[in-house]
């Protein structure tokens, strides 16, 4: 089994687009705990707004605010996100070329253009799966966002060295989604 995953290797090319940003800034944002605690106050201050405004002689000044905070907790947050999104995109020049990957139990060598990088599969802290990209978390705060779509026939051999040489935890895919889903939205 060693010497049959040794020889494993996976090679793609991605092009991030703002459709996959976003689905990452989503998928960041509403599974953390902060994510779920301003959704449940938006809906929550909806709620309110709802409720009250069927009192009587309710006070116009907390329905208009329980309706503000609500709808910005519930329809801002998406909105905003949408906005940085299309200025990230605009901004980083790293999204007009495809970066291209060679995935090897050694490591990991992205190339773009004339930049190359290596990544040792010791840097890697985690990788994840939104349901549309695979996600290669180089540290909590700098990730590489990779379209199923792009990764397609491959995925199958870069879950199966990620599997091999992070720890469980530090892979958080369920393998035959992953596999199923980058198959079928292939380019």
């Amino acid at each position: 089994m060693e010497t049959e995953n040794k020889g494993l290797k996976a090679e793609f090319a991605t092009k991030v687009e703002a459709k996959d940003l976003m689905n990452f800034k989503v998928y960041h944002n509403y599974t953390s705990v902060s994510g779920i605690i301003t959704l449940l106050v938006g809906i929550i201050m909806l709620s309110v707004c709802a409720i009250v405004s069927t009192y009587e002689n309710a006070n116009i000044s907390y329905i208009l605010i329980a309706g503000f905070f609500g709808l910005f907790f519930t329809v801002w947050t998406p909105v905003g996100m949408w906005l940085s999104v299309k200025k990230q995109m605009k901004k980083a020049e790293g999204f007009n070329e495809p970066i291209k990957y060679v995935v090897t139990s050694d490591k990991i060598r992205l190339s773009q253009g004339q930049v190359e990088e290596e990544l040792m599969w010791d840097d890697i802290f985690k990788v994840k799966s939104t349901g549309k990209s695979i996600v290669l978390y180089i540290t909590t705060v700098r990730a590489n966002v990779i379209p199923l779509r792009d990764i397609g026939e491959e995925a199958e051999n870069f879950i199966k060295i990620a599997r091999k040489k992070l720890r469980p935890f530090q892979v958080k895919l369920n393998d035959a989604k992953v596999i199923e889903k980058a198959k079928q939205s292939c380019r």
